[in-house]
């Protein structure tokens, strides 16, 4: 074996943990590794809250040693979609450590999604996100509502400042999906009104 494997340090670990089980020490551990990877948002991150929206209800936390290096948070809830109220798991917060981009452990990440997704039984996972990282969600599976529908699909929420004052948002671009107990084929028509925020 060479020096460099016999001092090469262990992949990351992954593990899935419900909201209720995060210690404080947890949710410190994951806000300070949201705030350095989403530094514009850096000021929602702060001591132990960490989450920006709604609190997830899953964890997908991939750990080296004690630090946080990936995170992505999940939650059931009901978005609707046209004239239909749809289950779908919302996917936020999804995230690796500046230190560990471009090593393989988003791709990683994504598939452990896959298996929380799946555990949580709902139709389809959601989520929104810009245009330049839309790739690397195709790549993994995800599949742009827009390409779906064959038209742009405009999703409204609810978003909150600092403060907690509430403001609707529309964003006509970046809505993908995710296909777990069914087919995109089945994704009802029209645009998504998200009932409240999101991940």
């Amino acid at each position: 074996m060479s020096e460099a494997a016999q001092h090469a340090s262990p992949a990351p670990v992954f593990s899935t943990v419900a909201e209720g089980d995060l210690t404080l020490d947890d949710h410190e551990a994951l806000a300070a590794m949201l705030a350095r990877t989403f530094d514009a948002y850096d000021h929602w991150y702060a001591g132990a809250r960490s989450w920006a929206g709604m609190q997830p209800e899953l964890r997908v936390v991939a750990r080296d040693g004690d630090v946080v290096v990936a995170h992505a948070g999940l939650r059931r809830q009901f978005v609707t979609v046209g004239e239909t109220d749809l289950l779908v798991t919302a996917v936020g917060m999804v995230a690796v450590s500046p230190t560990a981009q471009g090593t393989g452990l988003g791709g990683a990440l994504l598939r452990h999604v896959d298996a929380a997704l799946e555990r949580l039984g709902s139709r389809f996972g959601l989520l929104e996100t810009g245009e330049a990282v839309q790739g690397f969600y195709r790549r993994a599976g995800w599949l742009p509502l827009d390409a779906v529908t064959g038209h742009a699909v405009t999703g409204h929420y609810t978003a909150f400042s600092a403060d907690g004052a509430g403001v609707l948002v529309s964003q006509d671009e970046g809505w993908l999906i995710r296909e777990v107990g069914a087919t995109a084929a089945e994704w009802p028509a029209g645009d998504i009104r998200w009932n409240g925020q999101m991940v």
